[in-house]
């Protein structure tokens, strides 16, 4: 009767312990599953909160980080585009030479202009009764008044026609021609020869037939590179 006793206290204290042995087991494995769970879920970020627990257990709104507006936004990027920019340096035109400065020609004799320079467009000629182009001017003078050499040059070509009468053409650097027409029986230079400018090189004649309307004058052309130019818009004195 007695060992009866003592096996039945020794089962029951062997079912106690492995009662508090299954217990500890279970409590170790939910603590091990809350460690896990907790390093394998990313931490709630501030943006992502909505409330957090104060130390008194009551609810309190978290204080978000304001959004900035689009124009605030755009503004902070146009600053960066400009800072990544490096400055522009702006440098002044270079003046583009002209007929006038780089020939540097003068007037053959003064006068008034009284058949100007007209090629894109027709102009009326009073000795003819007709309108047409013109690629010269005619300048009104005196017969017998010196005409001179528009600029240094080299004596190319002297001729006579009915139309332009005793023309002299002189060559110059650069390209440039001056023709020199209206001119009397007298004149001044020869072929090949070198003028300096404001150099005599005739006198002014009676008018041809075909300008007759304008009285005495000399008819002076301008060319640059085969071009005719006016001599207006070319001439400064």
């Amino acid at each position: 009767m007695k060992n009866k006793n003592k096996n039945k206290r020794t089962a029951i204290w062997t079912a106690t312990i492995c009662g508090c042995l299954c217990l500890l087991a279970v409590g170790a494995g939910v603590v091990w599953q809350a460690v896990d769970y907790k390093e394998t879920v990313p931490p709630q970020t501030q943006s992502q909160a909505r409330v957090i627990q104060s130390t008194e257990g009551e609810l309190q709104p978290v204080t978000m980080a304001q959004t900035p507006k689009v124009d605030e936004t755009k503004l902070e990027k146009q600053n960066q585009t400009n800072e990544e920019k490096p400055p522009v340096v702006q440098t002044a035109p270079q003046p583009k030479a002209t007929a006038s400065t780089e020939s540097n020609f003068g007037y053959p004799l003064s006068g008034e202009i009284v058949m100007p320079y007209s090629v894109e467009s027709a102009i009326y000629d009073p000795t003819l009764n007709q309108y047409h182009t013109n690629d010269s001017i005619s300048i009104s003078a005196q017969a017998g008044s010196a005409v001179v050499a528009a600029q240094k040059g080299t004596v190319k070509e002297i001729t006579k026609d009915e139309e332009k009468g005793n023309t002299v053409i002189i060559e110059h650097d650069n390209g440039w021609l001056t023709t020199y027409s209206q001119l009397a029986e007298d004149i001044s230079v020869k072929v090949g020869e070198t003028v300096e400018k404001g150099q005599k090189i005739g006198t002014v004649g009676e008018p041809t037939k075909y300008t007759i309307a304008l009285g005495s004058h000399v008819q002076f052309a301008m060319e640059k590179d085969g071009e005719t130019v006016d001599p207006e818009k070319t001439i400064q004195d």
